[in-house]
């Protein structure tokens, strides 16, 4: 049985979004409907975006500065700052661009990541192409990503892909961590590959899944 009394839910929700106009005020709903009403306590939406602290009024806040709600800021920055209100040892970072995402979700990364005694953990995806086989553009000509001379595809080291489908660490090691949230100590989650929405594109592609979805089970 997984004891999450050590554990607090981080919930970035930036108002200005590049990609999506305000991406997060139409996605925060299924991060928050993931999470079981009993945790609702646990959970602190990180927003400098006063529509939704007004319409989540039953929800933690913590108030995030112009610093780290900028395009250019890092998810480290924004950690730092944030984890200083946070009393608990470890942060669980449920970034809103992952409607898929389930509860279920979150208690097998936190499952792996007290199996293993871990300070961080990320997810990771299979990759379609090995990097292996990928060149910098250089001109007319290409320069290798990995400089080798490899030829069989089954001699390529396996490689993958990170994500932040979910993001947990110890707060001890958030100094210790790079500006994308991971170091040599952190471990990886398998994970197969959800929607990461960014774009009016990406939110389209989901909404018609979901519309899929529902007519299969009527």
């Amino acid at each position: 049985m997984i004891n999450l009394d050590d554990y607090t839910f981080i919930i970035p929700a930036r108002r200005n979004s590049k990609g999506l106009k305000f991406k997060n005020r139409q996605l925060i709903q299924h991060t928050l409907d993931s999470i079981p009403e009993e945790h609702r306590s646990k959970v602190f939406i990180t927003t400098d975006d006063e529509y939704i602290r007004s319409k989540y009024v039953d929800y933690n806040f913590i108030d995030r500065s112009e610093s780290v709600s900028n395009d250019t800021a890092s998810t480290k920055s924004l950690m730092k700052e944030t984890a200083k209100h946070i009393r608990t040892k470890n942060i669980i970072m449920l970034y809103l661009t992952y409607p898929e995402r389930t509860w279920d979700n979150i208690m097998q990364t936190v499952k792996f990541y007290e199996e293993y005694s871990a300070s961080s953990l990320l997810c990771k995806k299979e990759l379609p192409v090995s990097p292996y086989l990928m060149m910098f553009e250089n001109g007319l000509n290409g320069k290798q990503i990995i400089e080798h001379d490899l030829y069989r595809r089954q001699d390529y080291p396996k490689c993958f892909e990170i994500s932040h489908f979910i993001c947990i660490f110890c707060k001890k090691e958030l100094d210790n961590l790079n500006n994308n949230m991971y170091n040599e100590s952190t471990v990886f989650f398998q994970i197969d590959d959800p929607i990461d929405i960014d774009t009016k594109k990406d939110l389209e592609k989901y909404n018609e899944q979901n519309k899929d979805n529902c007519r299969s089970r009527n």
